[in-house]
Formats: C-alpha cells, structure tokens, sequence
C-alpha cells in the first residue's frame, strides 16, 4: 500500500501547496525585553503575542517574531538572513535620523542601479533590516554601488553592530 487515502492524494497529484499569506518572520532576541523596547519604541510595533520566550509584534502589518529559546545569531559579514521594509524616500531620511537619535548605527545609503536607495540597521541582537526605496531619494544615482545580489562592498555590514541604545530623552 501507498499510504494514500482519500483525503491524501498522490505525489503525482499533488503539487506546490497554495498558501493564503505569510503570516510571520521570527528572529533570535539576546534579551526579551530589550527586544520588546527596541521593536515597539524603535520601530513602532504592536504587540500581537506575549509568551515568557516568544514575543510577535505587527509592524505596519508586517508581522515579526523575536525568540529566546533555541537560538542562533548572524555570523559577522553577513547580511542574510534579514527582513526588508518598503519605504519611501521621505521615511528613509527620517528612519536614519530616528536610529542615530536612538543611537542604532545604520549604513550610509547605497544604490545598485542609481534608482533605488537601501539602507540597513539592526536590532539589538544583531539582526539585520533593510530598508528599501524603490524610488524617489533625489541623490540615489550618486550613491555607492553594490552588486545585484548582496551588498558587496557598497558598505560594511559589520560597522552596524552596537552593544547599547536608547529612546530618546531617556536617561
């Protein structure tokens, strides 16, 4: 016997599965309640889910997960895994401000085309985000290059690393 039933077709007529949405992206967190401060103070997320290892935040309807539990973290010079943010170029110039208010590092802009503008951050425990203007940042044809895939040597992902932060006007 195959192990078909009624209910499970064939491998033969089967196929790719057709999910309805992605419903969440989750990453490893050092400190949960540094995490929970940094993705609702920084970002602006809201809590969806509050476990004692498991907080999943909806950020602008993105839905993002931090772990402490069974982790791994980034290895250095490596931009992957990360999580990208859709933007325009008026939220990028503000994000930048924002993070260097909080005290988050973030690369200088960079381009691969000379259209659109990136820029990446990371959280408190090393996790990358991007940012990504498709369109519109006045002064992306002049910015530095990066391949079409991965950064390169547009910048240095690792100058993003930090150990501490904060809100501002926090003491």
């Amino acid at each position: 016997m195959d192990g078909t039933t009624a209910s499970t077709p064939a491998a033969a007529e089967l196929g790719p599965p057709v999910f309805k949405s992605l419903d969440h992206v989750s990453f490893p967190c050092r400190d949960l309640e540094e995490g929970k401060k940094f993705y609702m103070g920084v970002l602006g997320g809201k809590i969806i889910v509050e476990e004692p290892a498991f907080i999943l935040f909806d950020i602008n309807g993105a839905h993002i997960g931090i772990g402490s539990v069974g982790t791994t973290f980034i290895e250095p010079g490596n931009e992957y895994p990360h999580i990208g943010f859709d933007c325009d170029a008026e939220t990028l110039v503000h994000t930048k401000a924002w993070l260097a208010a909080c005290g988050i590092p973030s690369t200088p802009y960079w381009t691969r085309a000379g259209v659109e503008t990136l820029m990446f951050f990371r959280d408190p425990s090393g996790n990358v985000i991007e940012l990504y203007c498709h369109e519109g940042y006045e002064d992306a044809p002049n910015l530095p290059r990066g391949p079409a895939q991965g950064h390169g040597n547009a910048i240095d992902i690792d100058a993003i690393r930090y150990d501490t932060w904060h809100l501002p006007g926090e003491g």
